[in-house]
């Protein structure tokens, strides 16, 4: 009686931890689909405030890059909650490319906070300093993009976890 209570406990607890395993799998899905619409969005709002800024409409500009960094850190958010459920799941394949995405994030917020220094200084005509952190942002964006590479090569490499 004790073998057969034991074997039902043990069968409970599998199924409902493959359970718990599919629902982290699950919400790692979700994120991701939020991170990656944050980050498109965030880029456009960020490739319009520099557009913006080179046409000098720097209150339009500005909007535009608040707006960029409020979109990278939202992603940001849920790229650390989905990191939770990679972690917990032990998946290093979520795991690396969920740290790769904060990775680009980090560089695109840096980015963005670069370029929200510069508006103010170029509607001023201090054209020298704001200059350089456009370069910095530039610099940014650019790093941000080798990351964003990274995490293709993994989605390219992992068909089956990363639905298109």
């Amino acid at each position: 009686m004790r073998k057969i209570i034991l074997i039902l406990a043990l069968v409970i607890i599998t199924v409902s931890l493959s359970g718990c395993l599919d629902t982290q799998v699950a919400q790692i899905e979700q994120l991701t689909d939020t991170i990656n619409d944050h980050i498109i969005s965030g880029d456009a709002y960020f490739n319009q405030a520099a557009t913006s800024t080179n046409n000098y409409q720097y209150e339009t500009a500005q909007s535009q890059v608040d707006n960029a960094s409020s979109d990278f850190n939202q992603a940001r958010t849920s790229t650390q909650e989905a990191l939770i459920y990679a972690k917990n799941l032990q998946d290093q394949v979520y795991i690396n490319y969920l740290q790769i995405t904060l990775q680009e994030l980090d560089a695109k917020i840096n980015a963005t906070s670069e370029l929200k220094l510069a508006i103010p200084l170029l509607s001023r005509n201090d054209t020298r300093t704001g200059n350089t952190h456009v370069d910095l942002a530039n610099g940014y964006m650019d790093t941000s993009l080798e990351y964003q590479k990274q995490r293709e090569d993994i989605v390219q490499q992992n068909p089956t976890k990363f639905k298109s």
